[in-house]
């Protein structure tokens, strides 16, 4: 947990420093962020073949060309978009106010699901959308140094991010078998991620005039390098603590964790760069987060219903057939063991000559007709079948 609230606050205060007015104002964002990408697509492909086994890397290398690219082009490409317009709106906005905005995040998260038919809105839901959606409004009302652009940028990201979740959930759990670890769907993401960005970046921001006329600080790629490198593997550790934490931790835990996350950057926001709240700004942050904590008490606890109702959605087989079944054994063992007793005493009789050859063949028929009559019921009702009608595909499991 230590290492996630650490790693997400160095990376928040990071991004703003390199990239924003009045810091080190990195003129070309997405080129940079491109370089995050290779960095993060490095580190998966090593990971992956040296631990091949344990991080599940060979589901990737049974995709075709075609499964791989339906996945990894379009979460991609909308993961790219988020980070970089997320990265292009610390250029003129606060990160305290980024912070604000970004935490709106779940409701285009829900939209999403809906428009996807993954998810059902449900009158709690509307409820917490419309407590998260006034704080956003008093957060942008009461913002002291509001910038139009980038609060739009930081808006649009935050939609792209709500399309991001929602679209890799909609992917990964169509794979049979599924992905088996984050590393690997790095390794799967990472290529799609990184050229998209790249290609955006040549056509926007053509970096090599932007580079070429900035300050002697950038014109060293050493100096650019390093810092792709150092914002690279502080989003790997970053990653990697998630992981873990989800792995780890309960669904309580993370969500606790995750709103001091962002209050932890908003405290950063406000002591390191100097942000500034006041009274309405504030009202507006602590509506929106408790709308998050909404949001996310009223999803567990309709996941959990759901989960409920799958499992109680499976058939028990009935007892009493089995007694029904062993009565009718038990008749028929009965019956055949009386008709055995009875052609032991037919059988005497003929040793005496007393046989009478119809009675003889009519018990023999009867003795027949039953034990096809036994053999037809084991056939039809083994003990111990059952029919389920249960889909374990149909408990509802999320990514978010």
């Amino acid at each position: 947990m230590l290492g996630w609230f650490f790693f997400s606050a160095i990376l928040s205060t990071y991004n703003k420093y390199v990239f924003g007015d009045g810091h080190m104002h990195f003129p070309c964002p997405l080129f940079l962020t491109s370089i995050h990408f290779s960095i993060q697509w490095a580190f998966s492909h090593i990971a992956c073949a040296c631990f091949p086994q344990a991080l599940g890397a060979e589901r990737i290398d049974m995709m075709s060309w075609k499964e791989w690219a339906s996945i990894s082009v379009p979460c991609g490409l909308v993961t790219a978009l988020d980070v970089g317009l997320s990265n292009l709106a610390l250029v003129t906005i606060s990160l305290t106010f980024y912070t604000m905005v970004k935490s709106s995040t779940p409701v285009f998260v829900l939209g999403w699901a809906y428009l996807f038919n993954i998810e059902r809105i449900s009158w709690p839901l509307i409820g917490v959308i419309v407590v998260i959606a006034s704080g956003e409004f008093l957060t942008v009302y009461g913002e002291v140094y509001f910038v139009l652009h980038g609060f739009l940028l930081c808006l649009i990201a935050s939609i792209l991010s709500g399309a991001r979740w929602t679209l890799v959930q909609l992917k990964l759990q169509q794979l049979d078998p599924p992905l088996k670890s984050t590393i690997v769907t790095m390794k799967l993401l990472a290529p799609s991620m990184f050229w998209s960005m790249l290609l955006i970046s040549l056509a926007v921001e053509r970096p090599w005039t932007k580079l070429m006329d900035a300050d002697d600080n950038f014109k060293d790629l050493a100096t650019i390098f390093l810092l792709g490198l150092l914002g690279g593997t502080f989003a790997v550790f970053m990653i990697l603590c998630e992981f873990y934490l989800i792995l780890k931790a309960s669904a309580v835990i993370l969500m606790i964790g995750g709103v001091i996350k962002e209050l932890t950057t908003i405290v950063i926001g406000v002591f390191f760069f100097g942000d500034r709240l006041n009274a309405t700004n504030t009202t507006g942050v602590c509506v929106v987060f408790s709308g998050v904590i909404l949001y996310k008490v009223v999803f567990h606890l309709e996941k959990r219903v759901k989960e409920q109702q799958s499992m109680e959605a499976i058939p028990v087989e009935d007892d009493d057939d089995d007694i029904d079944f062993m009565e009718d054994e038990l008749v028929t063992k009965q019956k055949l063991s009386r008709d055995d007793r009875y052609k032991d005493h037919v059988s005497d009789d003929e040793e005496d000559g007393f046989s009478d050859e119809a009675d003889g063949t009519s018990v023999m028929g009867q003795s027949v007709e039953m034990v096809e009559n036994a053999s037809s019921v084991l056939h039809l009702r083994p003990v111990g079948s059952t029919t389920s009608s249960y889909d374990g595909d149909s408990v509802d499991h999320r990514i978010i």
